[in-house]
């Protein structure tokens, strides 16, 4: 048996040789005070900062690195959009450089992230290859790509890879159990959830699970009540409730139904709600607890089964009806609409962004090659 106080030696040798070698995070200033200096640092230099030294890299890893930047008023609201090139900015590159990586990767679908804070894009140049239609749904600083169609034989796949947005980190995330593709998806209560689409005989689903990034696992879940193929996906008036509004079964292809099913993790059901989706150009959205969809006059809001839709705003000046996504941020102080330029006949895609608090809404153009078609979108405040 070991003597207690040579134990206790070794200990406080081990504590003095560590002490030693701690490299402060920048010389001769404090820790927490360097941490506080790093966490002002924009996101768009993460990358950077963290290739400066293992301690910087190891600081912005730690959760007390995002608490510094919200104390310092250093978050950003960024928007991550799957999204198709524009066909101009994409022929442009081509005829200038016919052989160029940059022209190969302007036809490509792909994950740009639009910095709503700084007004800054970028292309995510680190992500794997994106399938066809792929979705994305964020949990915390996790944005999770999944399903979508293999860009050689357009099946579905159950691929998914996930990128941490505060280190800009991908990695390969665990399959989900069935492929599919064009199905509702949204994060709820922690978890993303997946549910309907359909499979690689245009099968609609009614198949759904939900997939854990921290453990990297998918829970099975029970089947709704319907096939839903095509079917949009959100949380619930709590947050705690994944929501799978419309769709349309595989008898009636593009038949979209007026209603929706939404789980409850507690009592692992699903249960029906009629009536509740606008026009099928409409674009859904959860802002503050409330389900919004943008469609074609006005921005509505779900007041329940009785009372129906409300309208709460203005339509988006210019946005041409049918080709919409919307995504909140800021914890519901904006709301931010993808969709076509109608006066440009649909080729140019641009954002616009909706301020909650004045009702107004701003066009932002992105640059000719930001300007494609989004099918999918997620935010993440860092």
């Amino acid at each position: 048996m070991r003597n207690p106080k040579s134990r206790a030696k070794e200990c406080e040798v081990a504590a003095a040789s560590a002490k030693q070698q701690h490299i402060d995070l920048i010389p001769g200033m404090p820790d927490d005070v360097a941490v506080d200096c790093l966490a002002r640092v924009p996101h768009g230099s993460y990358r950077s900062m963290r290739r400066v030294c293992r301690g910087w890299r190891t600081a912005a890893a730690e959760p007390a690195f995002a608490l510094a930047r919200a104390e310092a008023g250093a978050n950003e609201d960024l928007v991550f959009l799957l999204q198709f090139s524009n066909p101009s900015a994409a022929a442009a590159m081509a005829d200038a450089a016919p052989e160029s990586a940059n022209a190969q990767a302007a036809a490509a679908y792909g994950v740009a992230v639009y910095n709503v804070t700084t007004g800054e894009w970028h292309r995510e140049s680190a992500a794997p290859p994106v399938p066809m239609f792929a979705q994305c749904a964020a949990v915390g600083s996790r944005v999770a790509v999944l399903g979508g169609w293999d860009p050689q034989t357009f099946e579905p796949v159950a691929d998914v890879h996930v990128l941490d947005a505060a280190t800009g980190v991908w990695r390969r995330g665990a399959p989900m159990r069935s492929a599919r593709s064009f199905f509702a998806c949204a994060e709820a209560g922690g978890k993303i959830y997946v549910a309907g689409g359909h499979d690689k005989l245009k099968n609609a689903l009614k198949t759904a699970e939900a997939y854990d990034a921290e453990a990297d696992g998918w829970d099975p879940l029970p089947d709704m009540s319907e096939e839903r193929d095509e079917c949009d996906g959100m949380a619930t008036v709590a947050g705690d409730k994944f929501l799978a509004v419309s769709g349309y079964r595989t008898g009636r292809q593009g038949g979209f139904e007026r209603d929706a099913e939404w789980f409850d993790p507690e009592t692992r059901e699903w249960r029906r709600l009629e009536r509740v989706r606008a026009p099928p150009s409409a674009a859904h959205v959860v802002v503050r607890g409330r389900v919004w969809c943008i469609e074609g006059t006005a921005v509505m809001e779900w007041r329940g089964e009785r009372r129906g839709w409300l309208e709460v705003g203005p339509y988006p000046p210019g946005l041409k009806p049918g080709t919409a996504r919307a995504v909140a941020v800021g914890g519901g102080e904006q709301v931010v609409v993808t969709g076509a330029i109608e006066s440009e006949g649909g080729g140019r895609h641009a954002l616009w962004v909706f301020d909650v608090k004045s009702k107004s809404w701003t066009i932002v153009r992105p640059p000719p090659e930001f300007a494609g078609f989004v099918f999918s979108m997620a935010s993440v405040r860092v």
